[in-house]
This record gives structure tokens, C-alpha cells and sequence, in this order.
């Protein structure tokens, strides 16, 4: 069955303005399909993954361009970074966009190669597994914050599903069993990634990791609890941590920081990027354990945030991602700043009504300036409005 990604417009625009881009993300999430789908005829495809071209590339990479010229597809540019000082010869002597598609999973080492060499030549866009939205074929356009519309209710039973199973084409497109997927996944995983990344020994250790903090997304992350699972040392920990940012895995949503604002806590929230593969990892393999799981409400949390921020790259909508609490113990789920600098703060529940006593902690914002709508995200089945500015909002309404 054939799904549009949701990235492609934006993608399409990059590629009238730019004369590279680099596709990042996770391993399996579509980046190839998809360059592969909206080809021209004329343009080239390789991948790197391919050991005799890697060290064609590595080794001899004027020679990789008398063979493979522009336009081109160039698969896993990680593998080999040497061409990247190519790329930016070849992009400096010609007016030409789009010459170079590049894709990579390897996300912060490729980062530093584009900083070094590419800078203003090459647009970076971040592709995710599926969203719901583009599981569903989504009529509607993404979420505006200061119009939101009715949409079409998402059951319990669909969202617990969505939950448990995630958004990797490899899975939810095929009927391999879910076991088989996300074990060849997470081996696959620590057999490459990790071990080319940052050269980790103790794979059975990392994995410990992976499953700690896979249990606690949506949370704060405590990295001494972790570092007390793996029986590894804090900066260990940090450190593995940023190989998960590095290859797309999760995302750190760092406090909201103004100085208008006191006694603000300074650690990051986790949010894990797929959430078939965190259910994977904490042992959930049914509907009933997902909904009955100790940490759901962190968990659900987590889903809804993975969901905006899925939307956000998706569309180029330049949205960032925050949360308030502080040190008094007032907390606000989510703050979304737009692209305008407004700051739209959400809590977020697994539960069909609300009232507003669950956004008094909104009122710790209220010398900020730019502060606009908002409201509780929640399974109410209509939107309905609280406040002059907040509303209780269906998940379908944010996510759809």
C-alpha cells in the first residue's frame, strides 16, 4: 500500500533552493523509499552500506565522482565523510539545486561535517517513522494553535494500539510479527550503529540502557537511577545518551528558560521517538499492557509529544518544544513557541473530561508577553472552551 509522507512538500521546497540535502533519522524510517519514490529518472542512486563503494568513497573519493556524478541519491553519507569537502567543491562550481540527496542515521557526526563544510549549501531536514497522521491519510491540515478544529474521534482502543505498535514502515506496512521486527531492529541497532558511532564494547550493558530509559519517557531523566540499572557511572550514561540523540532514538525537551521566570528545574525530559519500539523495550506486548502499564499516563504523554514534533519536522513549521517546572512543584506538560515566539501551553491526560483546575499552573507564565492559547489535550470527545484562551481539546484536534 502506497503512503505519502508528509515531509515531501518541504522537501520538494529544499530542493529548489538548495544544491545538497541531507535526510536524517533513525534506521528503517522510510529515508531511502522515500528519495527512491519522488526520483527523477535521470538521478542516480548509492549506498555506502555497500562495503566495495564505501571504500571507493573513503579512499579514493575523486575517483567515486568520475563514476557517480550529479544528480544522485548518496545512501548512509556517515560512512563515508571524506565526500563532504567533495560535495562542496562540486556545489561551489555550479548554480545547478538539488545535485546531491544525502541520507544518514547517524544525526550529530554528520551534523559536525555539514557545520565544517556545507554550511548555507545544504538544507538538513529530520525524518521520523509514520505519524498518525500520515497512517491515516490524514484530509486535514496540520494543527494551527490559535484555530483549532474539530476533527474526527480517535477512539481509546485506537490510540492504545497506535501506542503499542509505533510508526516503522517495516512493521505496521507488513504483517511480520512484531517480536521478530523490533528484536532484528534493536540487534541490527547495536550491531551498527552503535558500535561505528561511539565504538561501545558492552553491548548487553547499552541494551539494560535502552530498556532503563525506555521506561522512562516522558519523565525527567534521572541519570543516576540509570546509571544504577546499566552498572555504569553518570558520564557513561550522558554519554549513551547523546548516541540515542545522535541516531535519532529519542529527543531531550529541555525547561523553558526566561529570566522573567525563577526557581525553574534545569533537567530535560525524554521523549522516545517510536513508540512500538519503547513498548517493545519495557515488555508491552498486548493493548490490555499498554493501558495497564504503572507509568501509561507518562507513557501516553510521550506518544502525544513524539505526535507534535513528528508534525513539526514533518511540515517545516519551525515550532519548539518545551515544558515548565519548577522547583516549587508546578508543572506544565508541554510549551510550544511558535513560529511568531508565542507560547501555547498544553497539559496533557488520559481521561475524557477536565476541568480547570488542571491548568492552574498556566498562571506561573503570566509575566511572560507572548503567552496565547492553550489548553488541556485530553479524550474529551468535542472541543470545548475553559478560559479566553484554553480550550479542552481532543487528542484529534492535535494530532490528526
Amino acid at each position: 500500500m502506497n503512503y505519502k509522507r508528509n515531509i515531501e512538500q518541504v522537501f520538494r521546497e529544499y530542493n529548489n533552493s538548495f544544491k545538497a540535502i541531507l535526510v536524517t533519522g533513525p534506521r528503517q524510517v522510510g529515508k531511502t523509499t522515500f528519495l527512491l519514490a519522488i526520483k527523477e529518472k535521470n538521478r542516480k542512486y548509492v549506498t555506502l552500506d555497500d562495503r566495495s563503494i564505501r571504500n571507493l568513497a573513503i579512499n579514493n573519493p575523486e575517483e567515486f565522482f568520475n563514476i557517480y556524478k550529479p544528480p544522485i541519491i548518496i545512501d548512509e553519507i556517515q560512512y563515508a565523510p571524506t565526500l563532504m569537502s567533495y560535495i562542496k567543491i562540486i556545489c561551489d562550481n555550479t548554480n545547478e539545486k538539488g545535485l546531491f540527496w544525502l541520507t544518514g542515521s547517524q544525526k550529530i557526526e554528520l551534523m559536525k561535517g555539514v557545520s565544517e563544510t556545507l554550511a548555507g549549501r545544504m538544507g538538513v531536514l529530520e525524518m521520523n517513522s509514520f505519524s498518525y497522521r500520515e497512517l491515516t491519510k490524514s484530509k486535514y491540515l496540520p494543527v494551527s494553535f490559535d484555530d483549532l478544529t474539530p476533527k474526527e474521534v480517535i477512539t481509546k482502543q485506537v490510540i492504545l494500539k497506535n501506542i503499542l505498535d509505533g510508526g516503522m514502515p517495516g512493521f505496521v506496512l507488513t504483517d511480520i510479527k512484531r517480536e521478530y521486527y523490533f528484536k532484528s531492529y534493536i540487534n541490527l541497532y547495536l550491531e551498527r550503529d552503535i558500535r561505528e558511532l561511539k565504538q561501545i564494547e558492552d553491548l548487553n550493558a547499552f541494551y539494560t540502557f535502552l530498556v532503563s530509559i525506555a521506561s522512562r519517557v516522558g519523565q525527567l531523566i534521572n541519570y543516576s537511577k540509570v546509571a544504577n540499572d546499566c552498572g555504569k557511572d553518570i558520564k557513561t550514561v550522558k554519554s549513551w545518551i547523546s548516541v540515542l540523540e545522535a541516531t535519532g532514538i529519542i529527543r531531550l525537551i529541555y525547561p523553558l528558560r526566561k529570566e522573567e521566570l525563577k526557581r525553574l528545574t534545569s533537567t530535560p525530559k525524554l521523549i522516545f521517538m517510536d513508540s512500538g519500539l519503547c513498548t517493545y523495550l519495557i515488555g508491552l506486548n498486548s493493548i490490555k499492557s499498554v493501558e495497564n502499564y504503572t507509568n501509561f499516563g507518562f507513557l501516553y504523554e510521550n506518544y502525544i509529544i513524539s505526535e507534535l514534533i513528528k508534525i513539526n519536522d514533518n511540515y517545516g513549521l519551525n515550532n519548539s518544544f518545551s515544558f515548565y517546572r519548577d522547583k516549587d512543584g508546578y508543572e506544565i506538560d508541554l510549551v510550544i513557541k511558535d513560529f511568531d515566539n508565542y507560547y501555547h501551553p498544553y497539559e496533557i491526560k488520559y481521561r475524557s473530561n477536565a476541568d480547570i483546575s488542571m491548568i492552574s499552573s498556566f498562571n506561573k507564565l503570566e509575566h511572560l508577553n507572548m503567552v496565547s492559547t492553550g489548553g488541556i489535550i485530553c479524550n474529551a470527545l468535542e472541543l470545548k472552551p475553559m478560559t479566553d484562551k484554553n480550550q479542552i481539546i481532543p487528542i484529534s484536534s492535535m494530532i490528526s
